[in-house]
């Protein structure tokens, strides 16, 4: 990439006149040296846009989270491999207490060979039940209630 291109940019980690975020983000393992990232995304008057991408201290991708209207984003976190670990949906909420980050809907788990493993089912960001996989084969549903597992029902 040429310099000049690069100066033509607008800066990272910019803030609007009442502190909200804007345009592109950047953070970094080593603040000082910025040569290790952290997370890589935009925003439109504080709130995620796009892709947002996080990345293990290895440099791999760790996670992604992609924002469509409202707050709603679909995340995926990835093995260091690069495979598919886990994909659900979520939401992004600003309140009087700050921003708040809402799993909902079923969240698939995988393992690193593809295979789905687990559903896990969460109302309101509380994980309400988990339908695990063996060998591709459904064979327990587990219900929780306030985060608790109350209840293993083996599926015959």
């Amino acid at each position: 990439m040429c310099g000049a291109c690069a100066s033509n940019r607008p800066a990272a980690n910019r803030t609007d006149r009442h502190g909200r975020s804007q345009g592109r983000w950047r953070t970094y393992y080593d603040e000082a040296a910025r040569t290790q990232p952290f997370t890589a995304g935009r925003y439109r008057h504080g709130r995620p846009v796009g892709t947002f991408r996080y990345y293990g201290p290895t440099g791999a991708l760790a996670q992604t989270e992609r924002y469509g209207r409202e707050g709603y984003c679909e995340v995926t976190y990835w093995y260091p491999g690069g495979q598919v670990e886990r994909r659900g949906k979520a939401q992004w909420l600003t309140g009087a207490k700050g921003a708040r980050f809402y799993w909902f809907g079923p969240w698939t788990r995988y393992t690193e060979t593809g295979q789905v493993r687990a559903v896990e089912t969460y109302t309101n960001g509380s994980h309400t039940a988990t339908d695990v996989y063996q060998a591709g084969r459904l064979t327990t549903t587990e219900i929780y209630k306030n985060g608790q597992l109350i209840e293993t029902r083996p599926v015959q």
